[in-house]
């Protein structure tokens, strides 16, 4: 019996802690490493098949991890039941169970980890045929645990295709960010790849000029009115209302009034008969679907609505595709805020793409700027090994820094200020 028990407990660490790796491993994979391996070994196809494959391999190591450790653990508690005189000393009871403690964190983890780390595409490659055996074993599990999840789903409301959009977002965004970090991706076009993505997220309420920062016209505006207002305000569009600025009848384009103007007075057509039919939207429709909307109608304007029909503010294709390029500027734009902005003569407010030799300048610093990092974003991601999230605060050089406002891939914002020696 002892040695049943023996037995039993070696082979279902073993099975437990190959399965925990392999768990370790698809969570961790570098899933490019692993298709070059198999380009490499020219077996493509075998790429394809584990990815086919994966959630019933993810699936499936989990129930093997849980199981194999359970059985490892009840043959090591049933053989040290079987020894009396352990059981009876508690010293020795308590130095067996923290060392089977300590046996199952290296086989769970310690190992799993280090395999992950310095082979985890190697590692798949390699045992797949056993993988693939589990997979196929783990089908029913997988199709049965789908069926409750569905239910529990659809018991809370939430649609199940919801959920697999959002996971499958959710991986080509780690994909995205995988790739940037390993330089295969350059940061601007991984912003423009999520800018595309988050477009389905976003109503046109958060880009659009509200209505009190909206230049309109009424369409009873006399030509002189109308003239000089169209060249003060700089607008290529002018929404224009009826009886009241709720009623938006059309949009007078600044090209049609220098066509116009080009006629004799007496042939002059007015206002109302100027503007061109308006675009409305919801204040709720979304970026991607008013893109559409654009593209399709070709047109450059809409105007947007409240849900009582009222005039809620405009927006435009620049204001959407700046979702996914970044801040489009002209020569009509105003300029950027300053890159600093001096609190006091111990504090500064400053943009993460400031150059340090400004700030060194601007506060009297001496913070280093070497070649790897020019700018308080680069210093900063180069001291922390990171990027930090809004809020954290640290000193290098006796000068304090907190992150005012960050994203997963930059610094926007960071307050700077210096450190009296004395405190």
């Amino acid at each position: 019996m002892f040695t049943l028990f023996v037995v039993t407990t070696l082979i279902a660490g073993l099975v437990a802690t190959l399965s925990a790796t392999a768990a370790r491993v698809i969570s961790e994979m570098q899933w490019h490493e692993l298709e070059e391996l198999c380009q490499q070994q020219q077996k493509p196809d075998l790429f394809s098949q584990i990815i086919d494959r994966r959630d019933q391999l993810d699936f499936g190591v989990g129930i093997l991890k849980m199981v194999s450790f359970a059985v490892a653990a009840c043959g090591a508690f049933a053989w040290l039941a079987g020894r009396q005189t352990i059981v009876d000393d508690p010293v020795r009871f308590v130095y067996i169970v923290s060392l089977i403690a300590f046996v199952s964190v290296v086989l769970g983890s310690w190992i799993p980890s280090a395999v992950a780390k310095i082979g985890s595409a190697h590692f798949l490659y390699y045992t797949w045929r056993w993988w693939w055996t589990v997979s196929l074993i783990a089908w029913p599990l997988l199709v049965g645990g789908n069926f409750v999840a569905a239910i529990f789903a659809r018991a809370s409301g939430v649609e199940e295709d919801e959920n697999e959009e959002e996971a499958f977002e959710d991986e080509i965004l780690s994909m995205i960010s995988e790739a940037e970090n390993e330089g295969v991706l350059e940061a601007d076009r991984a912003d423009m790849i999520e800018g595309v993505m988050d477009l389905d997220d976003a109503a046109v309420t958060k880009v659009m000029t509200p209505r009190s920062q909206v230049d309109v016209l009424d369409v009873e505006t006399s030509w002189d009115e109308m003239l000089e207002f169209v060249v003060e305000s700089g607008r290529t569009r002018i929404p224009v209302f009826g009886e009241k600025i709720d009623n938006v009848v059309g949009v007078l384009f600044a090209k049609d009034l220098i066509r116009e103007s080009m006629r004799s007075e007496s042939k002059r057509r007015p206002l109302r008969k100027l503007v061109r039919k308006p675009l409305f939207a919801a204040d709720s429709q979304k970026l991607d679907e008013m893109l559409s909307r654009f593209l399709e109608g070709r047109m450059h304007m809409a105007i947007v609505q409240d849900e009582y029909g009222g005039f809620a503010g405009v927006v435009t294709i620049e204001d959407v595709l700046e979702e996914i390029v970044g801040e489009i500027e002209d020569e009509t734009d105003e300029s950027q805020p300053k890159q600093i902005e001096i609190v006091n003569a111990q504090e500064a407010i400053v943009e993460g793409s400031t150059p340090i030799d400004m700030i060194n300048e601007q506060m009297g610093l001496t913070l280093s700027d070497e070649d790897e990092f020019g700018t308080v974003g680069g210093l900063i991601m180069s001291h922390l090994k990171d990027i930090p999230r809004p809020g954290h605060e640290f000193t290098i050089d006796h000068v304090h820094f907190e992150i005012v406002e960050a994203n997963r891939r930059s610094i926007r914002q960071v307050k700077v200020s210096i450190v009296d020696d004395a405190s």
